[in-house]
Order: C-alpha cells, then structure tokens, then sequence
C-alpha cells in the first residue's frame, strides 16, 4: 500500500454526454483533514458517491487503503466512517436504533455497539434526543445524528460531504473543534465543502476543483502562507466574550473593532479554543453570531488563480 489512504487515478464521470468529473487525480494522506473545496455543482458529491461505491466511474481507478473501490466495497466500507449530503433516511427509526444498526453494518457486537451509541449521541450533543424518531428532527439535529453514525464502529477514515450545511453558528464551531480533535487522534478526514472560511479552519490539506476538474491539491500552508490564526467574533455579550479570551493562555490578543470581538490564537492551540469557547458562551447563555477568519488565505488563492469568493 502506498502513502495515500485515498487514490484515484484519472477519475471520470459521464452522465449521459454531460461531463461531471473528469480526470480527477485524488491524493489524500493518512493523518490529513482534506478539504475538498468547490462550487455547487463542481462535481464534489458526485465523487464521494464513486469513493464509497454508491456511483460507478465510467472510467478510471479509485484505491482506498490500498484496495481497489468497488470491487473491494465490502472490506473497505468497514473501515470507512460516511456522512451523506442529504442526512439519513431512516425516518421511522429512533437515532438510537439508527445508530446500533450503523454499528451493526460496520461489524460491531450489538452490546458494545449499543454502549458506542450512547457515548456517540453524547458527543454529538443529541443524547437527550436518543428515542426521538429521525423523521421527528430539524435539519440541524438529522446533521449531528448523521454525524455520530459515521463515527460508529471507530473508523479509521471519514468521509463527510458538506457537514455543517444544516448547522447554526455555534453547532459550526463546535463541529469543527471536534474534527480538529479526531484528527489528533489519527484519523484521516476528507471534507467536502463550498465555505472557504471552514476548509481554512479544520483542514491541513486541500483540493481545489470546479467544473468536474482538479485545479490545485496540497497542504494548505504550501497553497498560501498562512502566519497565524485571526478570527472576527461577535456574540450576544461581547464583554463577557472578551473577559473570557483575555485570560486564556492561547489568545495572543483580543480587542474590539466596530463591535466585532478581533481575536488572535496561538495556532497549536486552535482545539482547545474551539472547544473551550462554544462551552463558555453556552453555559453563559451568551449567542454566537459570527464566526470567521479575518484574513483568508485560501480565498486570496481562489481570486487570484481562479476569480471565486468566499462561497465558492
């Protein structure tokens, strides 16, 4: 097996005479968060249906772990955590259910898959919604059950197509200090995404493509340098926002511009700031509502290689 976790080879796809992906050359790394940044309707979904087997390429090679996609579907998809576009069909099902046949699927015991729910749902923030029905659900909450079901079963690669599309500002920032995490802990993650500004804050690697072709892939820091992590935040209680950040080790500074909090983070700590803050602002019922990079040097690429803004 070869360095990359994910490999595709010349990757196409025709719906009829329409062109959707074309000769798309994937390279994902272990252990990278792969941002797979595009416009609606660059191809994105469309690929991750031909990664985890749902789409036949018309032609051209996928290798994921080494094995080849689909003729080792099976084998692969164990190892394989998959959160749709679209979140979950099981609409008659409890997200508790829907989570231990998740499990199940991925080969697990049905008693460590159920105690694997409980834990998940928790995590994912929904654990008081275990017996609720999935049809029963917002958008926001079907996203974070989708979410946890692609962790069931520990798998050492995520595939995850546009996550944050359902969720409000403070679910965003919560979601991507967790993907921050699972990817300390070793995981491989590939992202799909049309926000700049979140690509730029959870991923270490990316791939730019628009119209079914790849325009640019490698690690981010490479494709812009980027010297250090500038945030524009603005909440119900600034404050009490800014009291917090100013006695936190990992904020370098923190100042108040036009009403918008300017928040400066030592970068090796970005995951304790994306965790610690969403659980402050919470317990303090305090509203989260902006959050973005206040440079972007992922979107300074996309205008001047490519004329496209922030969403893309």
């Amino acid at each position: 097996m070869g360095t990359y976790v994910i490999e595709t080879n010349k990757l196409t796809k025709f719906f009829g005479k329409r062109n959707v992906v074309y000769h798309l050359n994937l390279k994902v790394p272990k252990g990278v968060v792969y941002g797979f940044l595009g416009p609606n309707g660059a191809g994105k979904t469309t690929t991750i249906k031909m990664l985890t087997g749902a789409l036949r390429p018309t032609y051209g090679e996928i290798r994921i772990f080494g094995l080849r996609m689909p003729n080792d579907r099976v084998e692969i998809m164990k190892r394989v955590g998959y959160m749709p576009e679209v979140p979950i069909a099981y609409e008659d099902m409890t997200i508790f259910e829907f989570l231990v046949y998740m499990g199940r699927l991925a080969g697990m015991k049905k008693e460590d898959a159920m105690e694997q729910a409980k834990e998940l749902m928790e995590y994912a923030g929904i654990g008081k919604l275990a017996m609720n029905r999935i049809g029963e659900l917002s958008s926001g909450q079907k996203q974070r059950a989708s979410f946890a079901a692609a962790l069931m079963g520990n798998p050492e690669l995520l595939i995850l197509d546009e996550p944050t599309a359902n969720l409000d500002p403070l679910g965003r920032m919560e979601f991507i200090g967790k993907v921050i995490q699972l990817a300390k802990a070793g995981k491989t993650i590939f992202i799909s995404s049309h926000i700049v500004s979140e690509v730029e804050k959870m991923c270490n690697y990316v791939g730019l493509i628009n119209r079914g072709t790849m325009l640019a892939q490698g690690r981010v820091r490479e494709l812009a340098s980027i010297e250090e992590d500038d945030y524009d935040v603005l909440t119900s209680d600034n404050g009490k926002a800014m009291a917090f950040l100013r006695e936190k080790p990992y904020i370098r500074e923190a100042w108040e511009e036009e009403g918008i909090l300017r928040v400066k983070v030592d970068p090796r700590f970005l995951d304790e700031f994306f965790l610690a803050f969403p659980k402050y602002l919470v317990e303090n019922g305090i509203r989260l509502k902006l959050f973005r990079p206040h440079t972007s040097p992922l979107e300074r690429i996309l205008m001047e290689k490519f004329g496209v803004g922030e969403e893309v």
